[in-house]
Order: C-alpha cells, then sequence, then structure tokens
C-alpha cells in the first residue's frame, strides 16, 4: 500500500514522494566492496575478500559495488579475481558490476607530475598493499583513463554501471559536468554499448540534485547517494522526489550510518558518533525492541519504503557480514512502528505513514 508524506505542508510542494512499506528480497541488495580495498574499514586478507564475495554469490546477490577509489585499485582486483574463477565453476548466473571514474592510478614515483590532483588522504587506500597513488579526474582524458585501468583489474571489458564518483568540489564538478566532460564522456560511452547505464555516487545530496537537472531527463539511469537516507538522517528527500519525477532509479548506500546502527562505534565513515547521534541510535532501538525486531532490520526495511529505491549497499568485510545482512531480508515493519517513532520525533511529520 502506497503512502505519502504531507510534504506539501511542509514546503508549499504539492508533489509527493512515494512511499510503499515494502519487504527488502535479497535481489535487492548490493554487495558494497569498499572493505575489500583495506581502507577505513581495516584490514582484509585475500583469503577473506574471495570469502565475501563467494558468499554473496552463493546467497543469491548478484550486483557488486566497487571503485578504483576502494583501496588504490584493490578492491577491482580482487573482485576480478574472484569472478573470473566462480563464474567458470560456481555459477553461470550473469553478475552486475558497478564501477566508477574521476580517478585513476599511477606510480608513487610519477606522482608528483600531477601537483594538485593527486590524493593524499589515505581513508581507502593504504601503502601495506598498493604502490599506487589516486589522481584524480573528471575531464574525458581521465575518465577513458579511468575506465581502461577498471577493465583491466576487473578482467572485463563490458562495465554494467559506470558511475561519476565523489565530483564534490567546484573544480571536480565543474570538469564533470562542462561540455564533453565526464558525464557527456558517460553517456557516449553508453550510446556505444561499452557500458550499460550511467550514474552517479556522491555523499552530497544536494551537489546529486544539482548535477541531475543539469542535464536533460534520460542521461542518468541511476544515482547513489550515501548517509542521507536512513533512520538517522533524511535530508536526501528532495533528492529522492527528483529522482522520481525524472525516472531516475535510486541505490542507496551506508543505510546502517556506516556502522552505527549495527551498533559499532562507526558513524559516516569516521570512528567519532557525535552524542546526537548516538542518542537516537539508542532511542530507536527503544522503539524498535518491543515488535521483536532488530534495529538493522528496521533500518534496511526504512531505506526501501521509497518506491524509486531500487538497490541498497552493503558493505561488507567478510562472509559473514554477508549472512547477517542477507538476513535482515523480507522483514516487515507494522505501520505502528513508524508511527511510534514519529511520535517521538524521530521521524519528520511530513512522512505520512
Amino acid at each position: 500500500m502506497a503512502c505519502c508524506p504531507c510534504w506539501e505542508a511542509l514546503t508549499g510542494q504539492k508533489d509527493a514522494l512515494q512511499l510503499s512499506p515494502r519487504q527488502v528480497p535479497v535481489s535487492a541488495l548490493i554487495l558494497g566492496t569498499a572493505p575489500l580495498g583495506c581502507g577505513w574499514a581495516g584490514d582484509v586478507s585475500e583469503k577473506e575478500a574471495e570469502a565475501t564475495v563467494l558468499e554473496a554469490l552463493s546467497m543469491g546477490i548478484r550486483d557488486l559495488d566497487t571503485a578504483p577509489w576502494y583501496g588504490a585499485g584493490l578492491s577491482e582486483e580482487r573482485i576480478g579475481k574472484v569472478l573470473a574463477q566462480a563464474q567458470s565453476t560456481a555459477t553461470k548466473e550473469p553478475v552486475s558490476i558497478a564501477t566508477k571514474v574521476g580517478r585513476f592510478m599511477v606510480k608513487k614515483t610519477e606522482s608528483s607530475s600531477y601537483g594538485h590532483r593527486v590524493e593524499t588522504a589515505y581513508d581507502f587506500y593504504t601503502d601495506a598493499y598498493h604502490s599506487d597513488i589516486p589522481v584524480w579526474d573528471y575531464r574525458k582524458e581521465g575518465v577513458e583513463e579511468s575506465l581502461r585501468q577498471s577493465r583491466r583489474r576487473l578482467q572485463r571489458d563490458f562495465i554494467d554501471c559506470l558511475r561519476i564518483h565523489d565530483a564534490e568540489d567546484p573544480d571536480r564538478w565543474e570538469e564533470a559536468c562542462s561540455s564533453n566532460g565526464g558525464v557527456d564522456t558517460l553517456v557516449s560511452l553508453r550510446n556505444r554499448g561499452e557500458i550499460g547505464q550511467v550514474s552517479l555516487g556522491a555523499l552530497a545530496e544536494n551537489l546529486v540534485k544539482k548535477t541531475i537537472v543539469r542535464f536533460p531527463i534520460g542521461t542518468f539511469d541511476n544515482i547513489m547517494v550515501a548517509q542521507t537516507w536512513n533512520l538517522l538522517d533524511q535530508s536526501a528527500y528532495p533528492l529522492l522526489l527528483e529522482c522520481e519525477k525524472r525516472g531516475i532509479r535510486v541505490q542507496l548506500a551506508a543505510v546502517f550510518c556506516a556502522g552505527l546502527l549495527w551498533g559499532q562505534g562507526l558513524y559516516k565513515y569516521t570512528s567519532t558518533v557525535p552524542p546526537e547521534a548516538a542518542d537516537k541510535a539508542r532511542r530507536w532501538e527503544e522503539i524498535v525492541r518491543p515488535f521483536g525486531l532488530s534495529l538493522p532490520a528496521v533500518a534496511l526495511a526504512f531505506a526501501y519504503l521509497p518506491t524509486c529505491v531500487e538497490r541498497i549497499a552493503i558493505g561488507c568485510a567478510s562472509a559473514e557480514h554477508v549472512r547477517s545482512n542477507v538476513k535482515l531480508c523480507n522483514t516487515e515493519v507494522p505501520l505502528e512502528l513508524w508511527r511510534k517513532a514519529k511520535e517521538q520525533g524521530l521521524l519528520p511529520n511530513f512522512l505520512n505513514l
């Protein structure tokens, strides 16, 4: 049964995001492979990475999301190796891979010539595994080089979905959105049949919205947004509404706030948890407990409420992580739970559930 939030009363807009309480099928899950790059989530061995991907395949997950940024290419390399073996033995079913552009790798000895474009933050890669250094470039040539490298690491020519990744400062955004820049290059690749879908992935939901409205309807097949549509943060509402209008499918990441809603001391990809976020998570736990449900299961169900949401990425660093996430699927959440959350101020009143 579809439900519509009273968005008009809140903002003056007559449009309302279509919501439908749905059970999340396993087929709606994407295996998020950032942890396999041994960055912010810690060390993951080659054997653990292989077991993680194989467990996802065995449990019915057929969509994988990766990026050159994850381990300076390590995540892609590991996926490529596992799938090359798995699809020749364990499974013949097709696996859809989404990767990203905006960064390509150079040898550390060559990095000085790229100046300010060298990525110096080590949150998503480590010297322990890679001697390559990421360089950001959202121009046509940079996107094409990024894709060439990804194809080699993934051991496949056709990429099912290619996303512009993290074009979140003015210089990067202008390169991606300029004429013959990153977005136009992806559209050309799709038109030539070299990729299946054009996408955009970022943390800043307002910038994603700014990007999709800059281009004609039909430019983007889907978008991926992280951190801003979950039990603690619904600031992506206007973005989801715009995607619904434009027929853009939505894929969500960090629906567990990167660990906090699993009871871990992580929030938005850092180990610093603001007191207000911790308090809100605790209050959610108190609401969920009497219904006999787990907080992660409710978090997953909430993320899937908008009908424009087609997939949810779950970051996994082990086979056990995969199993734990799959167990959350097909959970029915009573409407009474959402009503109680609204009464206690944990969900905005405009979500008319």
